[in-house]
């Protein structure tokens, strides 16, 4: 079997464009905000992006948080990225991370106009995709892929892989009470 290459965090900034232009979002003015080391028990490294992701007429400032890490993603990581918004003069959060989110790291990005996104392996995703027989892999299968979360049913963590045209799966997650630019006021 391949061993993986290491995710970077100059990989993970190219991973989070690919993974948010395959959607069909616009990615624009892009720019590190911060790096830093994370201390045990994550073991890995926080690099924040600072830019605008826009669809049409829709645009959003946002913080990309790209975490890599072992332990899990908790309301604690939401709301250290949240209170970060105002420093880095931005509206809404992105959170890719290659850790699982707990149930409270799901409620609390809900409250923070944020949304969330797991990284895993490319092989692992398409074994969890129903694409093809697993075990099987496609030449162009990339190493790493994103997962969007949502709650199911019971309230636990579900994953589904991001895929072209899933552009509301984020957007939505990024919209605000007040009237969005771009978009008719809500009735």
């Amino acid at each position: 079997m391949l061993e993986l290459p290491k995710l970077t965090p100059e990989h993970f900034e190219i991973l989070v464009v690919r993974e948010l232009r395959k959607v069909g979002l616009l990615v624009s003015e892009l720019r590190v905000h911060r790096r830093a080391t994370l201390p045990e028990p994550e073991r890995g490294y926080l690099l924040e992006l600072k830019g605008t992701v826009s669809r049409g007429p829709w645009h959003r400032r946002v913080l990309i948080a790209c975490r890599r890490q072992d332990a899990a993603v908790g309301r604690a990581e939401i709301e250290s990225l949240r209170d970060r918004f105002g420093e880095a003069d931005v509206e809404a959060g992105i959170l890719f991370a290659t850790a699982k989110f707990d149930r409270d790291a799901l409620a609390a990005a809900k409250d923070a106009c944020m949304a969330l996104l797991r990284v895993t392996d490319g092989r692992t995703a398409f074994d969890t995709s129903g694409w093809g027989t697993p075990g099987h892999y496609p030449a162009w299968l990339p190493a790493y892929c994103a997962q969007t979360i949502a709650r199911d049913l019971l309230g636990e963590p579900r994953y589904q892989l991001l895929e072209s045209g899933q552009a509301d799966a984020i957007v939505n997650q990024l919209r605000t009470e007040t009237v969005d630019p771009g978009e008719a006021p809500r009735a």
